[in-house]
């Protein structure tokens, strides 16, 4: 019996190296009671449930809880919950897999790194249900488990990771980056490291910065590759690749996609092979190479069938009828729709089901089956409806202006042409921020090129001028006889004088016409981000009179208010002559006007008293601070004087050298202090957003709590010139 359990225990060791759940489950076949249990944990681990099928890991998952239930094994029992809930199919078991979650959260009471491990799988689980919000919110209830630095596991990685991820997706630059790099800091192990720089890809290709993305996604799956975790590898070569793709650099991609596939074909990971020749396929369609396209999509479709996984089935097939479409193949595309709309619908994806219908419309036009194409077109219209993914939405809504056109339907066609277009411009807002940042860098590198190279022509004029000196005192020690050699060097130099001054006046009409035409395109930026965010705006507001409920008009006014803060910025930008700097006097006074505006406040029963120093301030620091102060007059304007008290709101912007000082004040009822902060509830974002933005200021916030309440802001001033001097 001894020799048994040590041959046991050297399998298992065995396997804990190589990764491979066929082992563990020879052996687990020859064990037998609590010995079983170490072995049911290591197929419940993230990379072996991976390799095995749904009922499988669910099978091991039960038997795990059974055993870790009956040996009082809490850290088990914990395991078997997560992998369960992890492996249940989403669409048919939402309360299953919600009292699995529900079950491993009450367990992992007083145990806070089992409890970092539920709320990242439960944040998790709420994400991919489309409850952004509520899984942001998890996220950051586990981060709190880590405040003391003693605290440690992995988890802490994946919760900055994976909350970083989430603020790149709303656009939040400055809390993803410092996430991100936050989890690359925080790495004590390779396994760290590669979850970082897993997590740091998506950000950064969120962010719009592929170049950056492709590094990071290399990185981790170079690390992955040598701690033998293929699984996370594969995936991480597969996003490089994609994004390669998607830059057009075909030749590199295909490598990288031929080289994940031959990795999970040697480890037997059907799921990445499935989706690597997927993702392969995409790539052929891409470049017109559609025949190959076919035959990786076909590939990919009977693995995807075998695995019984229908949302990935029908990415697939939403793929092969664009391209049965694309190469007028209209019967396999009509034939295509038909099979799989009623799967769409089961699965409750009307973004899949919008596209599928629509091209059946499309296609059997083509064929001459009118009637059938008008059914197709109705049921299309009807499920746009539904559609909640905005990367998503142009795309279809082009599919629906093409369809009506060819019925004659062209005031819809026109309606949906622009709803499309309107879609687009919402998804291109992010990148225009960007653009928008990156034009400024250019212009500031380009300012700089030029000041160089004005020093290098004054300093050639000054080596002009030695020259000469030097030439006519020669001449001058000469004496007469060299006379005319000397006026004829003298000629020479005038000649060469008036040619280079005549390139100096030319070089410097075009510098100058160059700063005027990136002065006007400046302007034109601030004017279109300005007119973007009062669309915004308008949205808003639009949307606020169409809701009901109090607190989620709250918000839309909330977010209006936002919007307006920054928009004023880039208005005052383009009406006045600076592109950099703002007029804090003016900018405040028609913020302050405008909040009071937009709560229907009676200047007459709340005052508001102002005394600002005629700052200018640049845009990087003026952002900030207008949310800042958006947000501490909104909260006034809210809660200070319930009842529709009267009141005094006072606002004061102050200077001097080297910082400013901004104080906001009232005489309402004041608000709870505690350690000197306020006391706010767990979903109070205002605040967390001035802290934030105080931090990004570099300043110090107080709050103080006497007759109402004064809050104070003191940051370094910093004047960012127009030129510098040499």
């Amino acid at each position: 019996m001894k020799l048994i359990s040590i041959v046991l225990i050297i399998l298992i060791g065995s396997h804990l190296q190589a990764g491979n759940p066929d082992s563990l489950h020879k052996v687990l076949i020859q064990t037998k009671g609590i010995q079983r249990l170490p072995i049911l944990l290591d197929l419940c681990t993230l990379e072996n449930r991976t390799l095995l099928s749904n009922g499988e890991s669910i099978e091991y998952a039960e038997e795990l809880v059974k055993l870790a239930k009956s040996t009082k094994d809490t850290s088990s029992w914990i395991e078997g919950c997560l992998c369960a809930a992890s492996k249940l199919d989403r669409l048919n078991n939402a309360v299953q897999i919600e009292n699995w979650i529900a079950l491993s959260e009450q367990l992992s009471k007083n145990r806070p790194m089992e409890m970092a491990q539920v709320l990242y799988w439960k944040g998790n689980y709420l994400l991919e249900s489309g409850q952004a919000e509520t899984a942001l919110q998890i996220f950051r209830k586990g981060l709190q488990l880590y405040k003391n630095d003693r605290n440690y596991n992995v988890y802490h990685i994946r919760l900055l990771g994976v909350t970083a991820k989430l603020y790149s997706t709303k656009n939040e630059i400055h809390l993803a980056d410092s996430l991100g790099k936050s989890a690359i800091q925080h790495c004590r192990t390779a396994i760290d490291s590669a979850e970082a720089f897993r997590y740091w890809g998506g950000i950064q290709e969120n962010l719009g910065r592929p170049d950056e993305a492709i590094g990071a996604y290399l990185r981790a799956y170079r690390i992955e590759k040598n701690n033998g975790s293929m699984i996370v590898a594969v995936y991480n070569l597969r996003q490089a690749a994609s994004i390669l793709r998607d830059q057009g650099r075909y030749s590199q991609a295909i490598s990288y996609f031929e080289e994940a596939i031959e990795l999970a074909k040697r480890m037997n990971y059907n799921l990445g092979l499935a989706s690597a020749w997927h993702s392969l396929g995409t790539l052929y369609q891409k470049i017109g190479q559609f025949d190959k396209a076919l035959h990786f999509f076909r590939l990919s479709l009977s693995l995807k069938k075998e695995l019984g996984r229908p949302k990935k089935i029908l990415t697939t097939i939403r793929n092969m009828s664009e391209l049965y479409f694309e190469t007028k193949q209209y019967d396999s595309c009509l034939v295509l729709n038909r099979k799989y709309l009623p799967l769409c619908r089961e699965l409750k994806l009307p973004e899949g089901e919008c596209q599928l219908l629509f091209l059946a419309t499309l296609s059997a036009v083509k064929l001459n089956k009118w009637a059938e194409a008008k059914k197709y077109l109705v049921q299309g219209e009807a499920a746009i409806l539904h559609i909640s993914v905005p990367d998503e939405r142009a795309k279809i809504l082009q599919l629906a202006a093409q369809s009506n056109a060819l019925f004659g339907f062209h005031k819809k066609a026109y309606d949906y042409q622009l709803q499309s277009q309107s879609a687009q411009d919402s998804i291109y807002n992010i990148e225009k921020s960007r653009i928008i940042s990156e034009m400024e860098m250019r212009f500031n590198t380009n300012r700089k090129e030029s000041q160089i190279a004005d020093l290098e022509k004054d300093n050639e004029l000054k080596n002009i001028h030695i020259a000469a000196d030097r030439a006519r005192q020669t001449g001058l020690l000469v004496g007469l006889a060299l006379l005319i050699i000397l006026a004829f060097v003298l000629y020479r130099n005038v000649i060469y004088r008036k040619r280079h001054n005549i390139y100096l006046q030319q070089t410097n009409a075009q510098l100058t016409q160059k700063n005027q035409d990136v002065k006007t395109l400046l302007h034109e930026i601030h004017h279109r981000v300005k007119n973007n965010l009062q669309i915004i705006s308008s949205l808003l507001h639009m949307q606020s009179r169409k809701v009901s409920d109090e607190s989620t008009l709250e918000a839309l006014r909330t977010g209006q208010a936002r919007v307006r803060s920054m928009g004023l910025l880039h208005q005052l930008l383009y009406q006045g002559d600076e592109l950099k700097n703002i007029s804090m006097l003016q900018y405040v006074n028609e913020l302050s006007k405008s909040l009071f505006d937009t709560y229907h406040v009676d200047e007459d029963r709340i005052h508001l008293l102002t005394q600002i120093d005629d700052i200018e301030m640049d845009i990087d620091s003026a952002i900030p601070l207008g949310l800042i102060i958006n947000e501490l007059i909104t909260n006034s304007l809210k809660y200070a004087f319930p009842n529709d008290g009267k009141g005094q709101i006072k606002i004061g912007l102050k200077k001097n050298d080297h910082e400013f000082y901004l104080e906001i004040a009232d005489n309402g009822i004041g608000i709870q202090l505690k350690n000197g902060q306020p006391v706010v509830t767990n979903n109070s974002f205002g605040f967390e957003l001035v802290e934030s933005l105080s931090q990004k200021l570099d300043g110090q916030l107080k709050f103080y709590n006497g007759v109402g309440t004064r809050i104070t802001l003191n940051a370094p001033f910093i004047q960012h010139n127009e030129t510098n001097n040499p």
